[in-house]
């Protein structure tokens, strides 16, 4: 464990800690491809625990809905709700379905009930740490159960979410307190709270509401209404007459504040960057973690009428014996703050960790734990948040309307050797793709993006290989540099017959996972993009990492290996081909090559046992220019 304001002084050496790294707002979203919205997902289990912030069912609320409960079957709605819509046809996909699928759709009203799946099962509304809730959904939408189009999937100008008519007479000091989602991503539009107490005039009591991409509470005096015996609230959000992404609720309570209450918005495991300010990894290498630290962070919202006294954010690891705690701050009622940790948390090991996370007051009030789970790898430096055991959520078409790349970036903490940049391909690749991977760097204080080196083009769409993860491994180790910040890509280009897809899996913030439309298909030729949908593009510091076999799996042997410089090289392919063989030390001088004509099968012995022991990397490529790259180990 370290003090954080050591820390911290030893990081602002070289930039700054926890604050606004270079002005993020130059970016712009990437266009929404439609293509998208089709792909088939894979259930993967989320990276922090779901939660169910109110329970109506021991609630003893003036009133209460959380969407929960069996008489609640998704989409339906609860039965005192109802819903309007500009939009006549609105079909979604039904409950649990993985992709939205033509024709395969139930019919909506407006807002609907699902869970996070649901919601982003087009691809561009990430809810994550909820249940059910309500939604209203641009992405899901089929209009007339037919496919998505380019332009505004439905007509959602206006989506109202209309509660039961209630009756105020003799209650006093109620307020309105619900959780929504609206990121106000993809031409945005808006969303309002109104009010009416005799069914014909409308008044707005809040909005537009705030957005952000992640839950928050809205809270509404609804003092002024006392005594009224016929209160009727509605939600509206809009689109903006845009393919905007949607608005999720949840968790709605009509009461008097409590005197004390506190509520946990969101929490997050976050490194230093000089690029971001702060930024979170799922999957970290232990050279790079044990190089820096930990912070647990924390958004806690007084929901009470009273002000706090010194609320905290409490962090702990159990299995590490680690436990923190952030510095008081008397919150305001109905203010909310952002609260840091103020110890940090060093690995000294691999392993996959979890921290549970709460706040409190010392008015005695807390709110419930809720826990996040990283892990600290070997080699691997990923952002996705599938780790290593969960798959793909979705996909991104990268080529199939113009030249693109599309990666994330990595800080770099500590001085090593990469290796090869990991991508997991989606299934939806097509048979004959090509694809290569880009290393890229970053300016940390102009976010200028500099091309720095590139492996050679690798068959990823071959029947036999597709779904899965693939390694393209650098012909020569790169050496990186502690401060620098990475942009590894998976770059193919648009010939109109073979596309690629690349896996997503997790949620990204703005910056953090980029695309370049080379072609100029959506914008301005070579201009970067950031996207919310993570791409499952990593770095690997692994010396023994296999590559892509573009000959098939089984096709080139290489025995034994270890050796002491004398082995076998086998080939078995079904067509004859010219090939060049070359084999290069660490440092990618070549140290032998040959050319092999008109080989289909054949059965070598190469003798480098004059060679220094180390690591060499064995490359035989074809007349196409398809190269595959073995690593053989001299003793």
């Amino acid at each position: 464990m370290k003090n954080f304001y050591s820390f911290l002084g030893a990081i602002l050496i070289a930039g700054s800690v926890f604050a606004q790294g270079i002005a993020l707002d130059n970016l712009k979203p990437a266009k929404k491809n439609p293509n998208n919205a089709i792909l088939t997902t894979v259930k993967s289990p989320s990276y922090i625990t779901l939660r169910q912030a109110v329970d109506c069912s021991t609630s003893d609320a003036f009133y209460c809905e959380d969407f929960e409960g069996n008489d609640i079957v998704a989409p339906a709605l609860p039965s005192d709700m109802s819903t309007i819509s500009e939009e006549s046809n609105y079909f979604v996909p039904a409950p649990g379905a993985t992709s939205v699928q033509v024709g395969q759709g139930v019919q909506v009203s407006g807002f609907f009930t699902g869970n996070a799946s649901d919601a982003n099962v087009g691809g561009f509304l990430p809810v994550e740490e909820h249940t059910q809730f309500a939604m209203t959904n641009d992405d899901s939408c089929m209009p007339a159960n037919s496919a998505p189009n380019e332009n505004n999937n439905c007509d959602l100008s206006f989506e109202r979410l209309i509660l039961p008519t209630l009756d105020f007479t003799g209650q006093a000091g109620m307020w309105l307190l619900f959780e929504y989602y609206e990121d106000g991503n993809y031409g945005g539009g808006d969303s309002k709270v109104e009010l009416t107490t005799d069914g014909n005039n409308w008044i707005e009591i809040g909005g537009p509401l705030e957005k952000a991409e992640a839950w928050q509470t809205a809270a509404f005096d609804l003092s002024a209404y006392e005594g009224e015996e016929t209160v009727t609230i509605r939600i509206t959000w809009s689109d903006g007459n845009s393919w905007a992404s949607g608005f999720a609720i949840d968790d709605i309570v009509i009461n008097p504040l409590p005197d004390y209450a506190i509520n946990l918005i969101e929490i997050e495991q976050a490194f230093p960057s000089t690029y971001f300010g702060r930024t979170s990894y799922q999957q970290v290498p232990l050279s790079q973690a044990s190089a820096t630290a930990y912070n647990f962070i924390g958004a806690l919202k007084n929901l009470g009428l009273n002000a706090l006294d010194s609320a905290r954010l409490h962090a702990s690891i159990t299995s590490e014996g680690f436990s923190t705690t952030s510095f008081g701050i008397n919150t305001l009622s109905l203010a909310q703050d952002t609260f840091f940790c103020n110890d940090v948390w060093t690995p000294t090991s691999a392993g996959t960790y979890t921290a549970d996370i709460y706040g409190a007051s010392d008015n005695n009030i807390s709110t419930a734990t809720e826990s996040v789970t990283f892990t600290v790898s070997e080699t691997e430096y990923a952002r996705d948040a599938a780790g290593t055991t969960s798959d793909y959520t979705g996909g991104s078409y990268i080529n199939d309307q113009g030249d693109e790349q599309r990666g994330n970036i990595f800080d770099i903490y500590a001085d090593e050797t990469l290796y090869a940049i990991k991508v997991r391909i989606h299934p939806a690749t097509s048979p004959n793709t090509r694809a290569k991977a880009i290393l890229n760097t970053v300016d940390p204080t102009s976010g200028d993006v500099s091309y720095l080196t590139e492996t050679g083009l690798k068959d990823v769409g071959a029947s036999a290989d597709v779904d899965g993860w693939y390694n393209f491994v650098f012909d020569t180790p790169i050496p990186v540099t502690a401060g620098e910040v990475l942009l590894p890509t998976i770059y193919s280009d648009f010939n109109g017959l073979d596309t690629l897809v690349i896996a997503n899996n997790g949620a990204s913030d703005i910056g953090e996972t980029l695309l370049q439309d080379i072609s100029g298909t959506n914008g301005d030729a070579g201009e970067w993009y950031y996207t919310s949908a993570t791409a499952m593009v990593r770095l690997s510091f692994d010396p023994n990492v296999v590559g892509i076999n573009e000959f098939k799996a089984g096709n080139i042997n290489i025995y034994p290996n270890p050796s002491n410089g004398s082995f076998n090289l086998d080939i078995n392919r079904t067509e004859s081909s010219d090939l060049e063989l070359t084999i290069q030390n660490t440092l990618g001088q070549i140290v032998y090559s040959e050319t092999l004509s008109n080989v289909s099968k054949l059965q070598k012995q190469i003798n480098l046992s004059n060679l220094e022991a180390g690591i060499y990397t064995v490359t035989i490529t074809d007349e196409s220019k398809l190269s595959s790259s073995q690593k053989v180990i001299i003793q």
